[in-house]
């Protein structure tokens, strides 16, 4: 039985797949990097969970952490976007044709990329305002319009993603099925 969010487009010949393979190549190198701010955060954390026993804490560790946390979880969102790594709830839709699905998988793409369009607009205007006023962190003194700019950057990446999942969604959604339709009753 097909699956109704396979994605028949990706094994198939043509530029799909090649777009597909770069974007995966450059969500791949920023989502690395999102774990390395991953490593060191939980580096910075237990060092000062370590430290603190000592009676030797991190001065400003939570102001490392949540820099850090705002570069880790913003580089990984275009990667897990591409790969179909969110959360979906299909319940009403999964015994719709695939055609349909395709359809509102690509719609759904459009009004995700509108909200990305916000995060990204509003990370930028606060990247800016931030650079503006000099404004950094209480104790280290970090500036933190640079994680802002990284944010920024990333969310493009993002917005660029979504866009290609729901063309890739649009083009699959006119192509003929390959097998059976799901039945009304079979859920997973």
């Amino acid at each position: 039985m097909e699956d109704p969010h396979a994605h028949p487009v990706r094994e198939t010949g043509g530029a799909l797949p090649a777009w597909r393979a770069r974007l995966d190549r450059v969500c791949r190198a920023v989502a690395l990097l999102g774990g390395a701010a991953l490593c060191a955060t939980m580096g910075v954390t237990l060092a000062s969970v370590v430290g603190a026993q000592f009676g030797h804490p991190i001065l400003g560790d939570t102001e490392i952490v949540d820099q850090l946390t705002g570069v880790l979880v913003f580089c990984c969102l275009p990667w897990c976007h591409l790969h179909g790594g969110n959360v979906m709830v299909d319940f009403f839709t999964r015994p719709l044709p695939r055609r349909v699905n395709r359809l509102l998988d690509a719609a759904a793409n459009l009004a995700f990329a509108v909200v990305a369009g916000v995060l990204a607009w509003r990370l930028m205007a606060g990247g800016l305002a931030a650079h503006a006023r000099d404004q950094r962190s209480m104790f280290l003194s970090l500036p933190d319009w640079p994680v802002y700019a990284l944010g920024s950057a990333t969310a493009v990446l993002w917005i660029v993603v979504i866009l290609f999942v729901a063309w890739e969604s649009a083009v699959d959604s006119g192509r003929p099925s390959s097998g059976q339709e799901p039945a009304a009753h079979q859920f997973g």
